[in-house]
Order: structure tokens, then C-alpha cells, then sequence
């Protein structure tokens, strides 16, 4: 049973072990995928000292907004509230789970306020940070060419077979029928007649995309296959596929223009992590913290 218990005061307000072992929970679904429960010592000593300064720098934004006057607004909290529990089959379901993580509402309420309020504080001093030169800019283009590119592109159509887990066979058979009959000529008409997919009313055609896009076996048929060719049968959790492709565009490098929105906004997130991570030291050397649980 996790308690209410006080890991870390922070200049007076105390950090509960309740708010700890959630942020542990979120620490080890967002770097590991798993419950906290299944990772391995290792693991678990690494999320902890992560889960205790996100904590701690939380309840030092927080403060600082408080001292500002930056609170998130009422409003504000209750939609966040409805965002969440329009995730869940009805109202009174989400505040039976509150209760039986022993949340009250009003404490889940608090949480919720303290969140936005310390997103509020951190957009504050965000908005502190300058518009990158265009000297910074151009240097940053230059520097990393291979960066400054515009990944390829394939554009295919495909006759897709439903194949339910487990019994595969009886769609194999229909593929394979269909491929012995397919042409680059019949390959649309074919996907209109046979595609189990919403594109056989465009003749199988899924238009462009890019590596990643589709699942991995179908990506990695669309991206190698010959042009115009019709290819083998390809598996995937989907069913089973025959894939034409109708065009593949290489990687192509992008102009200074085409880069400047990504390299100006990757440069402003550089600089804002830079900036949090400077101020939140600072408010850390002026506060009184008192570790008591790591």
C-alpha cells in the first residue's frame, strides 16, 4: 500500500511517497514499456533518481509560479479533467478508479492544477528565449548535411487478404490465385474486385508514403520491389498482400529554405531545454531540500 509518507520536502511542502511511486510508474512505462513491478534492479535505481528530480524540480516550478501569480485557471483544469474521462466508458467508471487508486477528487483536482500550472510557468520562461540568428541558422545547415535531407518516398497500390491469427492457409490460397491472374495491366481491377481494403475502390492505390509509414513487412516489400512489377505474397498482421509499386522517390537533400522551419525550430528547443534546465539549477541552489528518500 503506498502511503502518504514524505520522501523530500521541498523549502517546507512535503513530496508524499504516493506522488513518488507515480512518477516512478510513469518513468518506467515511458523509457522501459513495463510496470515498475517487472524491471530489473538496475532499471528501477535508474528511474528512481529520475522520478526524485522531476519531483523535485516540479515542486520548484511550481512555486515559483505561485510567487508570480501564475495559477491555471479553473476552466482550465475541468477540461482537462473531461479529457480525461471521456477515455473511460462513463463518469462514474473514472472516479471508481480514482477511489480505488485511493485518489479522492478533490486531491486528483489539486494534481491536475498543479500540472498546468507548472506548464503555464515553464511557457512563461520559454517565451524568454530568442529567435535563433540567421548567422546560427546557416551554420547549423551547413554543419550537418546529412541531416538536411527529404526522405524517399513510394507510392504502391496492393490487394490485401484478411487473414484471421492462427488460420492463414485459406487466405494464402486466394492470394495465390489472384497472383497467378495479376498483370501490371489487370492489378487495378483485380484490388477492385478482391482487396479487402478501403483502397480497392481506388484500385488498390495507398498513394505515397514513407519508410515507417506501413508496417515493417510491407515497407520493406514497397521499398525494394521493381517498379511496375508485381511482387510476392507479403505477411503481415493485416493479412496477406500482393504489392505493385508505381513510383519510388530517392532521398533528395533539402534547400536552405525547405530546412530553415525544422533548424529554427529545432535550434528554439535547444535553447528552451538549455534555459529550464539553467533555471531550475538556479531555483535548486536557492531552495532548502531535503532528500529522504532516493
Amino acid at each position: 500500500m503506498v502511503s502518504d509518507d514524505k520522501v523530500a520536502v521541498v523549502n517546507g511542502k512535503i513530496i508524499t511517497e504516493f506522488d513518488f511511486h507515480n512518477a516512478l510508474q510513469g518513468f518506467a512505462m515511458e523509457m522501459h514499456r513495463k510496470p515498475m513491478e517487472q524491471l530489473s534492479v538496475e532499471e528501477l535505481e535508474e528511474i528512481r533518481a529520475l522520478a526524485m528530480e522531476k519531483l523535485v524540480a516540479r515542486e520548484l516550478i511550481y512555486q515559483e509560479a505561485l510567487a508570480e501569480g501564475v495559477v491555471a485557471a479553473d476552466d482550465a483544469v475541468s477540461a482537462e479533467i473531461d479529457k480525461v474521462i471521456a477515455n473511460f466508458p462513463s463518469e462514474e467508471e473514472f472516479y471508481a478508479t480514482l477511489a480505488k487508486a485511493g485518489i479522492q477528487p478533490i486531491a486528483y483536482y489539486r494534481m491536475l492544477r498543479q500540472d498546468l500550472t507548472v506548464n503555464l510557468m515553464s511557457e512563461k520562461k520559454l517565451a524568454q528565449v530568442a529567435e535563433p540568428a540567421e548567422a546560427e541558422i546557416l551554420e547549423t545547415y551547413r554543419r550537418h548535411p546529412e541531416k538536411m535531407k527529404k526522405p524517399g518516398r513510394a507510392r504502391a497500390c496492393h490487394i490485401l487478404v484478411k487473414a484471421p491469427p492462427g488460420d492463414r492457409e485459406e487466405a494464402l490460397v486466394k492470394i495465390r490465385r489472384i497472383k497467378e491472374q495479376a498483370t501490371a495491366d489487370n492489378f487495378a481491377d483485380l484490388a477492385r474486385e478482391h482487396s479487402q481494403c478501403p483502397s480497392a475502390q481506388r484500385g488498390g492505390d495507398l498513394g505515397y508514403f514513407h519508410r515507417g509509414d506501413m508496417v515493417k513487412p510491407f515497407s520493406d516489400a514497397a521499398f525494394s520491389q521493381q517498379v511496375g512489377a508485381v511482387g510476392d505474397i507479403v505477411e503481415t498482421p493485416f493479412g496477406v498482400h500482393l504489392i505493385r509499386v508505381l513510383d519510388h522517390e530517392p532521398d533528395s537533400s533539402l534547400s536552405l529554405e525547405e530546412a530553415r522551419p525544422s533548424i529554427r525550430r529545432f535550434l528554439k528547443e535547444t535553447a528552451g531545454a538549455q534555459l529550464l534546465k539553467q533555471w531550475v539549477e538556479d531555483l535548486r541552489r536557492r531552495a532548502d531540500i531535503e532528500i529522504l528518500q532516493a
